[in-house]
């Protein structure tokens, strides 16, 4: 299990240091998924993102509706040499164009059309990146966690900020979304953990929170979600 957590990692950091974090534009839309008015797209980008060698392949998905393409791409992606085909979740919050609810909505069309291309009773991680590229989400954490533990800006051990990131809206939202699939947040592993300042989160995100609800400064870390079937 060690040795999934390190790759889990791996992909994280390999992911957030790629040049933009984009998919390539070029690669072309093999299937699409349709839901009321909106179109699910999907490409096959295995060799198109950083960490290929450790996949033996990874899909994009992101939401069509009429002529417009969201900005908001979620990768799954099957790992090689692991036992059942580990399958692993790519949240991707790179661009300040949509707000947190947005991304959400959005994945909750595009978590069941993965799950016809992928085996859910394999899905056992999901890496986020930057958690104040979520924006509302990096808030409400923030504002969770000075509930919990006080207004010092001197933040707890990496354990404890994990185990409180399964019991706050992180984990539960994750919850919510894979219910159907009879998944839960096991715990969270986080890297460089620090706060960091409001303006931050405006250069880095878009809000809807009130700005008088958000913190002066903002919990900011790379999350990796480790899943469980129950």
């Amino acid at each position: 299990m060690r040795h999934l957590i390190n790759i889990g990692l791996l992909l994280l950091l390999l992911t957030a240091c790629s040049d933009s974090g984009q998919v390539n534009s070029t690669v072309t839309t093999e299937k699409t998924f349709q839901t009321n008015d909106t179109v699910i797209g999907s490409k096959t980008i295995t060799d198109e993102i950083a960490g290929s060698a450790y996949r033996q392949k990874a899909t994009g998905y992101f939401v069509v509706v009429g002529k417009d393409t969201s900005d908001f791409t979620c990768i799954f992606y099957k790992l090689k040499e692991t036992e059942g085909g580990t399958v692993g979740m790519s949240v991707r919050f790179e661009k300040g164009t949509m707000t947190y609810r947005q991304r959400m909505d959005e994945l909750k069309l595009i978590v069941p059309k993965a799950a016809k291309d992928y085996n859910f009773d394999s899905l056992t991680s999901i890496t986020f990146g930057r958690l104040i590229l979520s924006g509302d989400l990096a808030v409400d954490i923030t504002n969770q966690y000075r509930q919990t533990f006080g207004t010092s800006n001197k933040l707890d051990d990496y354990t404890t900020v994990g185990q409180f990131l399964v019991k706050s809206k992180l984990g539960t939202d994750l919850d919510n979304l894979f219910r159907p699939y009879s998944i839960s947040t096991d715990n969270v592993s986080i890297e460089h953990l620090f706060f960091t300042p409001k303006k931050e989160l405006y250069w880095a995100s878009k809000i809807e929170t009130d700005s008088a609800n958000v913190p002066d400064k903002i919990i900011d870390c790379l999350t990796w979600v480790k899943l469980t079937k129950k």
